[in-house]
């Protein structure tokens, strides 16, 4: 585990592993046998429960950076900014973070669903050579 790398740089490399798993499988055959999804959608599944504690931990990154009044409104001079509109932006951003922290809970929830019964699913029986 690299922990030398910024935040966002470890967020966009998880963006990244995405992208690369979204294309290798573009091929379905990629996949020789049902164990190959379920171990697949377990390693998503393990990102999605990975995923609340990252957006809990943004929060309160972002309401530290509040707390020391060390954000501003980047679409505006500061003569047009009142300490107001940065209230309503950080608690509209917590807001969504949180919001999506919980549709999270669903995500997993399906996942694991789905995953109970990929990892009940094998390949074909090999060919009967007569022998039982």
């Amino acid at each position: 585990m690299d922990l030398d790398r910024t935040p966002s740089e470890i967020s966009f490399a998880m963006a990244e592993e995405a992208r690369a798993l979204n294309h290798r499988t573009l091929n379905p055959k990629v996949f020789e046998a049902p164990s190959d999804i379920a171990y697949t959608a377990d390693g998503i599944t393990a990102l999605i429960q990975r995923l609340p504690q990252a957006l809990q931990q943004l929060q309160a990154g972002l309401e530290t950076l509040h707390a020391d009044e060390r954000i501003r409104l980047a679409d505006r001079p500061p003569h047009q900014v009142t300490q107001n509109d940065i209230d309503r932006a950080v608690f509209n951003a917590l807001c969504a973070l949180h919001d999506a922290e919980h549709t999270l809970a669903t995500v997993e929830e399906r996942l694991r669903s789905a995953g109970r019964v990929l990892g009940n699913l094998g390949a074909p029986w090999p060919e009967d050579d007569g022998e039982d």
